[in-house]
């Protein structure tokens, strides 16, 4: 090695400093001019070729990685918050590294710079590229993230699928025939209800008192799930199948949103109705249905002792519970055991239960609550 050569100017730190550390140094003066040129020559001096030639490599590796490293990232394509969206950004090249960003619906793209203006998106305060597939847009309530769903930036509007119909109970009323059976009604009271369900209008309905409850044909008793019931109708009392009937004024039903849905039907008489709770037949069925004696009426009481308080009341005004009242007796299924027919008292409304003894229990064989929301 030759003599060493001493510069006031320059410090032997600097010149006795390992080589490897000596690409950074050199290629930071030249673009930052951090070292003036009598350090770095002084710096080149005290090296051999070798080292030489792995500084200038190593600047030359740098040099590229700081381009590699200042090139954009290309954010050309189709951005989306979620991939399965039906709408989105859409984001294309206009020159000179600008992009313009359009919003993209149902109805087709805004046009470049019209929805906001181009933009070279990197460096621009408002966007925020968190990778070359996601990026983060500033609006009025924050940042927004998108994902690129394709590169492709061409907007294709899908087309609509065709709302599907809702698969509601068809409550239209029906045309009176022969060969359905015979409709079993009831006399209840008369309410208001409104219908605040999905997919229907409020509409406040008055649903009138004669409400039918089941089909009877031969020994078969069926809930009345779309009853025959329509304008002029006659109904007999079952207790009284000799009398006279009564005409329906009028026929309607809705559909009942409460719960599952299902459809009430209902009607009201010419003149005045018959008491609360008064069984009905569309036909006379004579010997079908009595009156309980006093020893069934006794029995039911203590096979049913339930009591329940109706309605709504102050917690410190609780009313008198109601039972069960027996109105009907009957033998449909020939069994030679007697079926009650009573009424089953529930918070809000009332219905109808049919049972029939069995070893010392009362079994249902119907249980039927006509709107009731319960």
């Amino acid at each position: 090695m030759g003599p060493k050569v001493t510069d006031p100017m320059v410090d032997r730190s600097e010149i006795d400093a390992d080589v490897t550390q000596l690409p950074l140094s050199l290629c930071c003066c030249t673009h930052a001019e951090r070292f003036d040129g009598r350090r770095a020559d002084a710096l080149m001096r005290r090296h051999t070729l070798l080292a030489r030639f792995l500084i200038v490599l190593a600047c030359s590796v740098g040099l590229l990685r700081r381009a590699d490293a200042g090139s954009p990232t290309d954010l050309t394509g189709f951005w989306k918050g979620d991939c399965s969206d039906s709408f989105g950004l859409q984001i294309k090249p206009t020159g000179n590294g600008l992009y313009s960003v359009s919003f993209c619906g149902p109805g087709g793209c805004f046009e470049p710079g019209q929805w906001t203006p181009n933009t070279r998106i990197e460096g621009d305060r408002k966007y925020e590229v968190v990778s070359p597939r996601e990026l983060r847009m500033r609006t009025g309530d924050g940042f927004v993230s998108y994902v690129k769903c394709r590169d492709d930036p061409t907007w294709t509007v899908e087309s609509a699928v065709p709302p599907q119909p809702e698969d509601r109970p068809d409550c239209s009323l029906r045309s009176p025939s022969k060969g359905r059976g015979v409709l079993i009604a009831w006399v209840t009271t008369v309410r208001k209800t409104t219908q605040l369900g999905q997919g229907t209008q409020s509409h406040t309905t008055v649903v009138e008192p004669v409400r039918p409850l089941a089909v009877l044909q031969d020994a078969a008793l069926e809930p009345a799930l779309r009853p025959e019931i329509y304008k002029g109708q006659r109904f007999w009392r079952v207790l009284a199948p000799t009398a006279r009937p009564a005409r329906l004024r009028s026929a309607g039903a809705f559909l009942d949103r409460m719960n599952e849905d299902h459809c009430v039907y209902f009607g009201t008489f010419e003149k005045a109705s018959p008491p609360l709770w008064t069984l009905l037949s569309s036909e006379p069925l004579p010997g079908v249905f009595r009156a309980p004696t006093e020893n069934e009426t006794l029995r039911f009481s203590q096979l049913n002792n339930s009591c329940v308080e109706q309605g709504d009341y102050p917690e410190d005004r609780m009313p008198a519970c109601v039972r069960p009242r027996l109105l009907a007796i009957t033998d449909i299924n020939k069994n030679g055991r007697p079926e009650y027919w009573a009424t089953e008292p529930y918070r809000w409304d009332t219905g109808l239960t049919v049972w029939e003894e069995e070893n010392g229990k009362l079994i249902p064989l119907l249980e039927l609550c006509v709107g009731c929301s319960d």
